[in-house]
């Protein structure tokens, strides 16, 4: 049996980011004296506590850890990479070989212009609590019983189907051949629980709930309140109608939505590629005035938020779309170069497979004026969607959609009234855009998301009747 004192120090027993960065800047110097003409590393130490329920009880326990190296590389304009995960520099300089072999066996790429150079990175506070480090399985499980136990006292019909609480961090490092030098660390403590309760019927749709902070004080009775008042009102049915009605998506079902749909278009890829339909609209009406919508890698509420991208690249603000104006895309450095332009710091790297991508960091909604039950007090007939399946089946350059409301409720006379079960909704996400009626002032803080319940209007949904 581990003590908790003994787990601590195993999880403190670890590399932390100027190590990291002592590590990539070794493999620079050793992949420029093998003749590499550009080089770059990105450097990642992981730990998480976590503890995991099932069927309303505590199932596991579990800590990993663990480094991962990626390594690209050019030769001229041929690529190579590689990924190690042992903190050697036997391993590191071996991967080096391993990337120098690949971009020897590879074809140019005559679109590459250069890596990142330097650039003056902003502090940000906010985005570590040391707390996360000292965590150990008895204050994660405490976590998990404490949020179990206020769940079903509040509500005993209530059924935790699933859930967990977490402590993680994680330090990281960059470097490149022209100079850029960065390292950070970021810490996260989470709880969540996904829950149903028995109907007359048969079950409720699946309510998840969540809060993720930098440290460890989530707020468990936010999620316990969120998760009741929505399990509570899932527990009555309601049968819905076929046709165009108001309809108000909580943050979760948006975000997810636009996941698949609108931040693929606003990608700089692939409107260079020709596969945004929104490429070449910039400056035009794209949604309601009221609408606006930046991607903010700085903001210390974001979970995403971080001082660097995964090149190097300082996180930014990005404004695009205001006041219903397209005003910019997302970029990283590969495709801001191809066009001209300055990477917005929103490149993700996928460490084993040593590629990189454009990725938004936290998309930020303006919130409105009013509370979202104002909002929901207008509508006479419509519905409340809190999350959405098959949002990953969407049209990513069309932007066209097909997906189900899980929980879908249906609003009556300016109430929600119960739960319809397999309503569909289908459109388009730039119509949708059009048709926002109004964004409540209740913003919510998710992973990938600052925003408020949205209301539109006119929206195809379909319900068995």
């Amino acid at each position: 049996m581990v003590s908790p004192s003994e787990e601590v120090a195993r999880r403190k027993k670890k590399v932390d980011e100027k190590q990291l960065l002592d590590l990539c800047k070794h493999i620079i110097s050793f992949g420029k004296n093998r003749e590499a003409d550009s080089i770059e590393v990105r450097a990642i130490y992981e730990s998480e506590l976590e503890t995991v329920v099932r069927m309303g009880q505590v199932n596991s326990v579990n800590m990993t850890t663990g480094t991962q190296i990626a390594i690209r590389l050019y030769l001229g304009k041929r690529m190579g990479s590689a990924f190690t995960n042992l903190y050697t520099k036997e391993a590191v300089e071996e991967a080096v070989e391993m990337a120098l072999a690949a971009a020897r066996a590879t074809t140019e790429d005559h679109e590459w212009i250069a890596l990142p150079y330097p650039s003056k990175y902003a502090a940000i506070d906010g985005i570590w609590d040391g707390s996360i480090v000292s965590a150990d399985s008895a204050k994660i499980v405490e976590m998990t019983t404490s949020l179990l136990g206020e769940v079903t006292k509040a509500e005993p019909s209530i059924i935790p189907a699933f859930g967990s609480s977490g402590a993680g961090y994680t330090y990281s490092a960059y470097a490149n051949s022209n100079g850029v030098e960065h390292c950070e660390r970021n810490s996260a403590g989470y709880t969540v629980i996904q829950s149903v309760a028995k109907t007359e019927t048969g079950m409720t749709p699946s309510v998840g709930s969540y809060d993720i902070q930098r440290g460890l004080e989530v707020d468990t009775q936010s999620v316990v309140r969120d998760n009741v008042e929505m399990i509570r009102i899932c527990m009555k049915t309601a049968n819905g109608k076929t046709g165009k009605y108001p309809v108000i998506f909580h943050p979760n079902a948006y975000s997810q939505l636009m996941q698949f749909t609108l931040v693929p278009s606003i990608s700089g890829e692939n409107v260079t590629r020709g596969k945004s339909k929104i490429g070449d609209m910039i400056g035009q009406q794209i949604a309601n005035e009221f609408v606006t919508i930046y991607d903010d890698g700085t903001d210390p509420r974001g979970i995403n938020t971080s001082i660097a991208d995964d090149e190097g690249v300082a996180r930014q603000k990005t404004t695009i779309i205001e006041n219903g104006v397209l005003r910019s895309f997302i970029w990283d450095t590969y495709w801001a170069n191809r066009n001209g332009l300055k990477s917005t710091g929103n490149a993700s790297r996928n460490m084993r497979q040593g590629l990189v991508q454009i990725s938004p960091s936290t998309a930020v909604i303006e919130p409105g004026t009013r509370d979202v039950s104002e909002l929901i007090k207008e509508i006479d007939y419509g519905y409340y969607i809190r999350n959405v399946q098959g949002a990953h089946s969407s049209n990513p350059e069309s932007g066209d959609f097909s997906i189900v409301g899980n929980p879908a409720i249906l609003i009556e006379n300016g109430e929600m009234v119960g739960a319809v079960q397999g309503l569909m909704i289908s459109g388009n996400i730039f119509d949708l855009l059009k048709q926002v009626k109004e964004i409540s002032s209740t913003t919510r803080i998710l992973v990938s998301i600052i925003g408020p319940d949205i209301a539109f209007d006119d929206v195809n949904v379909i319900s068995k009747e």
